[in-house]
């Protein structure tokens, strides 16, 4: 076996582990002679020193008891490839269009007349009508025919619930997990609670003028928690590193506003999440900001892959177009709120609250005198 073919089984490990509902290191534990020899064999002999420092950290969690001490150490590079390839797989697997053949489709056929139509009448394969199902117990656990599917793991089912409750009758459509549908109601997930801030009161105009651009970029930056636990809970736990807002008046009655939040780009899964914010508004500048509605609100995941990583982490929202997506997918639209409740939407849905905090901020900070007038 090369490292080619190692990968390639892996993949195929993932496949299975998937198919018969295991986790990774469920299926490793079970050491199938057929299945998981060979490849535990092939590992423990590409054990390298590295290896050894950084698994051996590990071996205290009890996983694979009686076993040799580098044959628990290949286990745990065994385990950990793995979940890399299962979270390539999921991902790439979470954005694909909808499509007839995919596991929801298949058990609940009607679903698919209630994905979202474009203006041109075309189905967008992103979207559904959250009309057209029922969340559990506000949970992220949906009906789908007689059985049930789950929303897509990026968005939260706390969004969508406030989002209905605040907007009932707002067009609103969500991301269900295609590849997800099961005859029996699956277990819902703990989700932690998320704080729904006050709605913002303190932008006095909408002055953004035509042919006009605004720009900001916020960094975290790898500092002790000396200097502050939220922006070290950020940058190490979360991973965020930079958060990107652009808002251009394209016409006198057009503005679009573009927010991304971009993780670390040398994630070991090979992947770099961004979480994206779209929105546009057809009602002109210096609308009074509570008058001011969005024509649609958009949620959505840009996942780069490989080299498109670092092209796009170098790159920026300030220079206009940046560098595509490897593939994305929409998670949620609503259509015709209050432009304020952006604010809302980006804390809810953003990782990083220490990034939302600086850009707010710098939206309240006055304006600088510009009259050589000391500000009362």
């Amino acid at each position: 076996m090369n490292i080619d073919e190692y990968f390639e089984k892996l993949v195929k490990l993932v496949h299975h582990a998937k198919s018969v509902g295991l986790a990774i290191q469920e299926l490793v534990e079970q050491r199938d002679q057929q299945l998981l020899v060979p490849l535990l064999s092939f590992r423990e002999s590409m054990l390298t020193s590295e290896d050894e420092n950084w698994l051996s950290g590990y071996l205290p969690i009890g996983f694979f008891a009686g076993w040799t001490r580098r044959e628990r150490l290949a286990a745990f590079a065994l385990t950990f490839e793995a979940q890399r390839e299962w979270k390539r797989i999921e991902v790439r697997s979470l954005c694909e269009p909808y499509a007839k053949s995919q596991r929801l489709f298949k058990h609940a056929p009607h679903m698919f007349d209630e994905i979202r139509k474009r203006v041109n009448g075309r189905p967008d394969q992103e979207l559904i009508d959250v009309l057209a199902t029922t969340s559990i117990d506000g949970s992220e656990v949906y009906r789908a025919g007689n059985g049930y599917t789950k929303l897509c793991p990026y968005l939260s089912p706390e969004i969508v619930n406030w989002a209905r409750k605040e907007w009932p009758s707002a067009p609103t459509f969500i991301r269900l997990d295609a590849d997800r549908y099961t005859a029996e109601q699956p277990l819902q997930r703990l989700w932690e609670s998320a704080m729904v801030p006050a709605s913002p009161s303190w932008l006095s105009n909408f002055s953004l003028r035509k042919g006009m651009k605004d720009f900001g970029s916020y960094q975290l930056l790898d500092r002790p928690t000396s200097d502050g636990q939220a922006e070290y809970w950020d940058y190490h736990v979360k991973m965020v590193r930079r958060l990107e807002v652009c808002v251009e008046r394209r016409e006198e009655n057009y503005l679009t506003m573009m927010i991304e939040e971009l993780p670390r780009p040398d994630d070991a899964s090979g992947l770099m999440i961004g979480r994206c914010i779209h929105l546009d508004s057809r009602d002109p500048a210096f609308t009074p900001l509570g008058e001011v509605k969005m024509q649609h609100l958009d949620l959505a995941i840009n996942v780069y892959e490989g080299e498109d990583r670092k092209k796009r982490f170098d790159g920026s929202l300030q220079n206009g177009r940046v560098h595509d997506a490897t593939f994305r997918t929409h998670l949620l639209r609503i259509e015709g709120i209050p432009f304020s409740s952006l604010f809302l939407f980006s804390a809810m849905f953003l990782e990083s609250k220490v990034l939302i905090g600086e850009w707010v901020n710098d939206l309240v900070r006055p304006e600088p005198s510009t009259d050589g007038e000391k500000e009362q």
